[in-house]
């Protein structure tokens, strides 16, 4: 298992070098750039989406995600966020266009990573751990009928009524049933997601974005009945981010009356909004309107600094003036970092404001990536 740890952060490290280099603050986020190599499917055309095959893997483009993100709380109201994320990447482009369907059962182009976290927002713990492995049938992979996707003991798994995922590290374990309260939504133009106006930088992108949650959570002994909602993200292209960009702020935020709010902010390296950022607001009938870059105005009013190095944006007020929305954001606990490849943070928020007059609340989650070297 070592060497194939060894081999994903050895092949992230190489295909970032000579980008790093011109920009070390870009990291290893050039991952997600334009590889140069012919061969890998590119995202440059809107498609017509097939379901339950796209819950599944798409091996001819290099990168691909299963992202779910929620809060939860148990019956006394303590409360908790979680994350767990499955990461799909291609070292070379697929020639047969499945996974695992080679000469050798140990002959693979397809590498897995996963990440799982929980914040413990009474006792303001945050537990991270990461795994990453070759695609095989024994150690990692994507199933079709019905969907599955593991790393290890590490599950997500289409049901009949909706998902169901399973994640554990030492003291830490999540059991989770997820069934939708809305209809899929696809993102940009019927699910193609431009991040920049080079053809191809792009990624096909739809959500679940507002899932009844329910399950069990173990921490150190303690058992805990959690529901909840979550938030279920699903991306796959072969580039996505410009030479121009820096990284991203995204904002995934259930609303206290059932309306929900998706924004990336695409930060150029100058610190500027990109203007291919963009997002979704979901109403409470599960109908979307697509936000465009200006459309959001939106404040930073703190920052914490990492112990490991680089500062971070920690609390937001953002306004959409059209629709008379202003909310703060304010994560549940500063420390909510990932200490992977490459290092980000991403945590539970609590949101607190006004819609058309109206008070408002509500829970999610912010992604910052692009602020450590």
């Amino acid at each position: 298992m070592f060497k194939l740890i060894s081999l994903f952060l050895i092949y992230i490290g190489l295909t970032t070098a000579t980008l790093a280099q011109q920009s070390p603050s870009s990291g290893r986020l050039d991952i997600l750039r334009d590889p140069g190599e012919e061969g890998f499917l590119k995202a440059l055309n809107i498609k017509q989406f097939n379901f339950p095959e796209d819950h599944a893997a798409h091996p001819g483009y290099r990168h691909e995600w299963w992202y779910l993100t929620g809060n939860l709380e148990d019956p006394k109201g303590r409360r908790f966020g979680y994350e767990l994320t499955f990461f799909r990447l291609a070292l070379s482009p697929e020639k047969d266009g499945e996974i695992n369907e080679t000469s050798s059962a140990w002959k693979t182009s397809q590498i897995f990573a996963a990440h799982f976290a929980v914040t413990d927002v009474e006792n303001e713990v945050f537990h991270f751990s990461d795994r990453h492995s070759r695609a095989d049938g024994r150690l990692a992979g994507v199933k079709k009928e019905p969907v599955r996707v593991w790393l290890d003991d590490w599950t997500l798994e289409q049901t009949s009524t909706g998902w169901k995922l399973s994640a554990n590290d030492g003291d830490v374990k999540l059991e989770l049933e997820l069934s939708p309260i809305k209809a899929m939504v696809l993102h940009g133009e019927q699910g193609l997601s431009r991040k920049s106006a080079e053809p191809g930088n792009a990624t096909y992108y739809y959500s679940l974005p507002r899932m009844d949650s329910k399950g069990v959570l173990e921490i150190e002994g303690q058992s805990f009945a959690v529901n909840g909602l979550t938030w279920f993200d699903r991306e796959w292209g072969t580039s996505a981010l410009g030479t121009e960009q820096q990284g991203w702020d995204w904002y995934a935020l259930h609303l206290s009356d059932g309306s929900d709010l998706m924004f990336y902010n695409l930060r150029n390296k100058d610190g500027s909004r990109h203007a291919f950022s963009g997002g979704s607001w979901i109403d409470v009938e599960g109908n979307r309107t697509a936000i465009k870059a200006e459309d959001i105005i939106i404040e930073v009013t703190d920052y914490w600094q990492s112990p490991l190095g680089g500062r971070y944006p920690s609390g937001w007020k953002l306004n959409w003036p059209e629709k008379q929305l202003e909310i703060t954001i304010e994560p549940v606990i500063k420390n909510q970092e990932l200490n992977t490849l490459p290092r980000y943070w991403e945590g539970a928020v609590d949101v607190v404001g006004q819609l058309a007059g109206k008070t408002l609340s509500g829970r999610g989650y912010v992604e910052l990536t692009g602020y450590t070297n």
